[in-house]
């Protein structure tokens, strides 16, 4: 188990299995999302998070979940926005999104193959994935994805995004996805 300390934020993260007393965290939880987990295939993935000592050292919100990982090579990535209390989590071909301070689950969404990774650019959160790129405001509203094809890159340049797949450049913006050149 992981245990991280994000300025007021604890965060508890495990890959591969479930902690061996998770029935304690979702017993001392006050919000617990339980995502596929009779499923017989795929890997756990358990998520814990709160405030810096307000829980007595429990997470008051816990996710956990099994999630399929498509190639077996894809590890699940977290985001904390911290301006809007929002957690974007993804695991394999599973996105989700939840509000920790209102302890929700905003949404679940998907992409084709696996999840690679989340980053933040402004009020952007921004998602990278082996066959998509996708783009969302940090307040979990997704504006915008697109199809890309692996090699690809990706640079922020203001308030684009240049997109680099397989050595043909296109140029988007942030805000609604349109091409710019």
């Amino acid at each position: 188990m992981n245990l991280i300390r994000l300025g007021e934020w604890e965060l508890w993260i495990e890959d591969g299995n479930l902690p061996s007393i998770f029935a304690a965290y979702l017993e001392n939880a006050v919000f617990a999302d339980q995502i596929d987990l009779a499923n017989a295939e795929g890997r756990f993935h358990f998520f814990g998070v709160t405030k810096s000592e307000t829980r007595n050292g429990w997470p008051s919100v816990v996710v956990a979940q099994r999630y399929r990982d498509a190639q077996q090579s894809f590890s699940p990535g977290i985001l904390l926005v911290p301006d809007t209390s929002l957690v974007f989590i993804g695991a394999g071909e599973r996105l989700l999104c939840y509000n920790i301070e209102e302890k929700t689950r905003l949404w679940e969404d998907e992409t084709h193959l696996g999840f690679w990774r989340w980053s933040q650019s402004g009020s952007y959160v921004l998602m990278s994935a082996e066959t998509e790129f996708g783009v969302w405001r940090q307040s979990g509203e997704k504006l915008w994805s697109t199809f890309v094809e692996p090699p690809w890159t990706f640079e922020i340049k203001g308030q684009n995004v240049q997109l680099d797949v397989m050595g043909s450049i296109r140029n988007h913006q942030l805000s609604d996805g349109k091409q710019v050149d």
